[in-house]
């Protein structure tokens, strides 16, 4: 009888990664459309402090969904 010795341990949530996926794709995409928006919506106006702050808005909840979506693809492998 063999023992596989170099066996893993399945977790109990098979689909944990792909949730993780979904969710940091979730947030990447409403980062970049605020950014986009906040572009689009405050150009040519002498609003440009609160066109920055929207825009640093979006890249701060575009930065965790990339790094979600990137931590979730290397649990898959």
């Amino acid at each position: 009888m063999r023992v596989r010795t170099n066996s893993r341990r399945k977790s109990k949530s098979g689909n944990g990664w792909y949730l993780l996926y979904i969710l940091g794709r979730t947030m990447q995409v409403t980062g970049l459309i605020t950014t986009l928006v906040a572009a689009t919506a405050f150009f040519g106006t002498r609003d440009t402090v609160a066109m920055l702050r929207t825009m640093l808005a979006g890249v701060l909840v575009f930065l965790p969904g990339w790094w979600l979506v990137h931590r979730a693809g290397q649990s898959q492998r």
